[in-house]
């Protein structure tokens, strides 16, 4: 799995039109589709789809095709996101990422509606006035490296979006992600325990702030959960390990972790050897 817009900055193929920490401008053009394509979206986004096509699903199982000249408004979150390329040419997109400051600063100007019940995506065309602000955003910013716009830029572009036939769906969206419902985290958690996701992200997925989830999270548990995230993702580690023909490197993402020295050194710690050693000494059981 892959955290984005962060995975998108080392990509050759998405240009970073404008970028301030998570909240972002890029340009995607690919012609071969990103078979890794599980995401977790470390922000909102907003994905204007250029040419081709893209089938999102949500991790509550909710599929959605955008097609060419729509533009979807996804949530912070987990999604399985595949480009559908059309034959002979590539797939197209502009995608807006934007943090809890670009959607409270939008929210102070247009206050939202009452009752506002969360939606899980939003398509929406593209209308002339959306067409002309990407077009203008593209050719005076690409290329110029011009970031200490981009919020406000980003700002912009949810006026713009707030002005069409979906906005007003989309303000009683962002206003309910402030107050999400909450998730059971037990439920959550256990399935889920393997994305490369920190504790800040499991807060914001079950509905919670870090000092409630911990609480929550404790009381179910008995534990701390950095403490349960390590043994959960070290078993499975082991237990992958036990298995013939998987690599360290592919074990060390299908465990959540993102990084695989960092995955060496847990297991050392936890197990007193390395995941290669351990996978020899294993196999060397089976043979014995």
């Amino acid at each position: 799995m892959k955290v984005v817009p962060q995975a998108f900055y080392q990509h050759p193929h998405i240009e970073k039109v404008m970028v301030d920490g998570l909240s972002c401008i890029l340009l995607k053009s690919v012609r071969h589709t990103d078979v890794q394509n599980q995401r977790y979206l470390s922000a909102h986004a907003l994905t204007l789809v250029l040419n081709g096509s893209l089938r999102i699903e949500s991790f509550e199982g909710n599929l959605q095709i955008v097609r060419k000249n729509q533009l979807i408004f996804l949530p912070k979150g987990l999604y399985m996101i595949s480009d559908i390329i059309p034959k002979d040419q590539a797939f197209e997109a502009v995608v807006f990422f934007f943090d809890e400051e670009v959607t409270d600063t939008f929210l102070e100007k247009n206050p939202p509606f009452k009752n506002g019940k969360e939606i899980e995506t939003i398509v929406i065309d593209y209308n002339e006035e959306l067409r002309l602000f990407t077009d203008t955003l593209l050719t005076l910013y690409r290329g110029r490296k011009q970031h200490q716009f981009t919020k406000a830029k980003l700002v912009e572009l949810l006026h713009f979006v707030a002005s069409s036939s979906k906005g007003k769906d989309f303000r009683a969206q962002l206003q309910s992600l402030k107050i999400r419902g909450r998730k059971k985290i037990r439920a959550f958690m256990e399935e889920h325990f393997d994305k490369p996701l920190d504790i800040e992200d499991y807060a914001y997925l079950t509905g919670r702030s870090i000092s409630t989830f911990q609480r929550d999270f404790k009381r179910r548990f008995q534990i701390s959960p950095k403490k349960w995230l390590i043994d959960k993702r070290l078993k499975k580690a082991a237990k992958l390990l036990r298995e013939p023909s998987v690599s360290v490197n592919e074990i060390t993402l299908e465990a959540g972790y993102g990084n695989t020295s960092h995955f060496i050194k847990a297991f050392r710690k936890k197990f007193g050897t390395s995941p290669k050693q351990y996978q020899i000494q294993h196999r060397e059981n089976t043979f014995i």
